[in-house]
């Protein structure tokens, strides 16, 4: 059930937040080797010392001010001291932090009318900004009938977690869980979302993992088997977690006797479970009810797609059998369980399905987990939750009765060992229930909270990342095809409404759960070589998304979104560290600064001088993924101050991480410049699914050069229209971020675009 994690309520000076700050910023890498280090160094000292405000208003969803609403600062690293200030909100909502360290940190606000919101705070602004205001934070009401769940993704803490080089010693230094500290160090990977995940009535999440001490008996025809040790669950139950499913297709990694060991250790953690058994029969016995909240009445049951993994001899089936013999494993994802439990629990309980299927990193649902969403909500299930892809889906609904229901078609990860690029984005579901009576349930409100994982460990995100998380899943959602497959009539399952809404991500059901206001921009722009060149959309808000494109002569536009995600460089997820160059190498030479940026509060630069020996180079420490039949850009900005000759390298590989090539795409000969664009078309070769980024700076011919890198940003052009002159609209929400638009006309110089604006908000009254 809820928890509420202590916080430290001892007051510290700004003077010693700044010192903190300070000692914090003179990390080993930043010895001073080159004169811009002590720039740097002396930048960071003025910025620690000069503090920043943070106001906010407490209102309830009708948005009438909430007084006397408890709000606390929660803060690591050299924001640590920051934990525990606060007080209480004035008979206007009102709230201010009058002088607070320039670092992200996390607001509690807790009343007991109210449930509890944890909002990311991104103080790392710029200088010129001495204030930061948050708006309108919006509360849900407690109330008798109702209770506030929350969902989190694929979860477990074995492979690399135990054993980083995967040489098959455990306990080695860089191993993140260490034998002796096994409990400890999971509780530490989780100890930035503790204070989320406990904030619900139920918190619920996927244990994608066998848990036992003696993996003695792998399944000898699967390619991955996951176990963790059973010391690591207690960071679940510590975290405010209540129940795992066990209804996925690693749960028999290691055969009965690692399911037996897994069943024992999971309530021994203090944890509900559901979704696996001895035989089929004990698995669909482990339906879980709780009563929750103020009187809700919950049903949850989870299921496994997943049938056969590397065999198809029934014996290593990864689900449960009753016959001809019975087997351990997880519970099928059959028509029958399915609806079979749906039958059972209607409508006595809100019935909860949670389902494991779909492709790995795929955008959108398989045809197979479309089918039993439709099902499911039409038979009478109340709010579906899935996972398996390791990647976030945007959020559906599904009409019965009238009523648009709720899937949350994927997840992603909470805490998992991958290294691929694209599962490194995530995000948590709250999904607030009411009961007003036997068989009468509804969903209140949903909002999502996203979160990125670093180092394996989830971390909430704020400000910009996290608009660029809300919009993503909203255009996910919006994007979902109306069909499973082309040619398909339409099932039934379509995207529900997203947007970042404050310091909320809204999901909506209805057009009167929101608002929206529209302006139209004119732009002038030249037209050279045939083109307008890359545009970067000019977003009026965080919530504003590109509604309409009309040019004033004929030309085909083209729309694009970024894919690094990374290449602004700013550090805008709440954790201990500060610039830690989230995704990109760094140390000596290359590292995020503050002190010159393009845009925002960061930037990253390459020092070299005469003396040196060989060229610096910075990579993305992941390779990303990209569709080959859509075109790809490279956008970024430079700055130059005796800088040598910079190169821009792309490596190129197979969908399977065959290397196939590596290539220069673009040289900037050096000198001093101020920031300049580079915009450069990629040629990926044939095969090519997936790439790496790396940039190159040359030693000068005399004293020291640093060149300056901002605003990075890898770009897939997924949407053209071949004549824009007579207007085109566009689904909203989206997250298209860049355009250009082309013309076969040699005698046209310029052209007028004219943008149209949509912007988001709640509508007052509940969700």
């Amino acid at each position: 059930m809820a928890k509420s994690p202590s916080i430290r309520t001892h007051r510290t000076s700004i003077a010693a937040l700044c010192a903190a700050a300070g000692a914090s910023l003179a990390a080993p890498e930043r010895a001073l080797a080159y004169n811009f280090d002590a720039t740097e160094a002396a930048f960071d000292a003025a910025y620690a010392a000069t503090p920043i405000s943070l106001t906010l208003r407490v209102v309830d969803e009708q948005g009438a001010p909430v007084s006397e609403a408890h709000v606390t600062a929660i803060g690591w690293g050299s924001a640590a001291g920051t934990s525990g200030l606060g007080g209480a909100s004035d008979a206007s909502g009102d709230h201010t932090f009058p002088s607070l360290g320039r670092r992200s940190l996390l607001i509690r606000i807790q009343h007991p009318s109210f449930f509890i919101e944890i909002v990311p705070v991104d103080l790392q602004r710029p200088l010129t900004e001495a204030a930061v205001d948050l708006g309108a934070v919006v509360l849900t009401q407690r109330k008798e009938g109702r209770a506030r769940l929350l969902f989190g993704g694929d979860t477990m803490f074995g492979r690399r977690f135990i054993d980083a080089d995967g040489d098959g010693v455990e306990g080695e230094p860089g191993d993140l869980i260490q034998p002796d500290t096994r409990a400890e160090d999971a509780t530490a990977l989780l100890r930035f979302m503790v204070h989320s995940l406990a904030s619900a009535d139920y918190t619920q999440v996927n244990l994608e993992s066998v848990v036992t001490a003696d993996p003695a008996t792998p399944h000898p025809y699967k390619n991955f088997t996951f176990f963790s040790y059973p010391e690591t669950l207690s960071a679940l139950e510590g975290s405010g977690i209540d129940a795992v499913s066990l209804g996925n297709n690693h749960v028999y990694d290691y055969l009965e006797a690692g399911l037996a060991d897994t069943i024992a250790a999971v309530p021994s953690a203090g944890l509900d479970w559901f979704g696996a058994g001895t035989s089929e029969t004990t698995a669909k016995g482990t339906v879980v009810y709780r009563t929750i909240g103020q009187g809700v009445q919950i049903a949850l049951q989870g299921f496994n797609q997943l049938v056969n993994d590397g065999t198809t001899l029934p014996e290593y089936a990864l689900v449960a059998r009753d016959a001809p013999a019975e087997k351990a494993g997880s519970l099928e994802m059959s028509s029958t369980n399915v609806s079979g439990f749906v039958a059972d629990e209607r409508p006595d309980r809100l019935t909860i399905p949670v389902l494991h299927g779909g492709f790995e990193y795929s955008d959108y649902p398989s045809s197979g987990m479309r089918l039993r969403f439709t099902q499911l909500i039409q038979q009478g299930a109340d709010l579906i939750v899935a996972h398996h892809p390791h990647v976030v889906h945007g959020v559906g609904l599904v009409t019965a009765g009238g009523v648009p229901h709720y899937v949350l078609m994927s997840l992603g990860n909470l805490i998992f060992d991958q290294d691929v690029f694209e599962t490194f984005q995530s995000y948590l579901a709250v999904v607030d229930v009411d009961e007003s009576g036997i068989g009468s349930h509804d969903v209140h409100r949903v909002q999502l909270v996203p979160f990125h994982i670093e180092g394996y460990s989830p971390k909430l995100v704020s400000h910009e990342w996290f608009a660029r998380a809300a919009r993503q899943v909203g255009h996910l959602s919006t994007m979902l095809p109306a069909a499973p497959n082309p040619g398909d009539l339409p099932d039934g399952l379509v995207g529900a409404t997203v947007f970042p809404a404050g310091s909320q991500v809204a999901v909506a059901r209805s057009p009167s759960q929101y608002l929206v206001s529209e302006m139209v921009e004119a732009l002038p722009l030249p037209v050279t070589a045939l083109s307008t060149g890359v545009i970067e959309y000019p977003r009026a808000d965080p919530a504003d998304m590109l509604a309409r494109i009309q040019t004033s002569a004929p030309m085909a536009c083209r729309l694009g979104r970024d894919l690094a995600i990374y290449g602004d460089f700013e550090d805008q997820d709440v954790d201990n560290l500060i610039d830690e160059a989230s995704m990109w190498t760094a140390g000596m030479g290359r590292y995020v600064e503050n002190s010159v940026v393009h845009r925002g509060n960061a930037a990253y630069v390459l020092l070299r001088s005469s003396s040196n020996s060989g060229v610096v180079t910075a990579s993305m420490s992941n390779r990303i993924k990209f569709d080959p039949a859509r075109s790809l850009t490279l956008r970024g900005f430079l700055k130059g101050s005796n800088a040598a000759t910079f190169r821009a390298l792309v490596t190129w590989y197979t969908s399977g991480g065959g290397t196939l090539s590596s290539s220069y795409v673009y040289t900037r000969a050096g000198g001093t410049y101020d920031w300049q664009a580079f915009n450069v078309d990629l040629a990926p070769p044939a095969n090519a699914a997936v790439l790496r980024l790396t940039f190159t700076a040359d030693v000068p011919a005399s004293g020291e050069a640093a060149t300056f890198l901002d605003d990075i940003a890898l770009i897939t052009w997924e949407a053209s229209v071949a004549d824009a002159s007579a207007g085109f609209p566009l689904a909203t929400p989206n997250a298209w971020a860049f355009l250009r638009c082309t013309t076969s006309n040699p005698a046209l110089s310029s052209v007028g675009l004219q943008l149209t604006h949509r912007s988001y908000d709640l509508a007052a009254g509940p969700l």
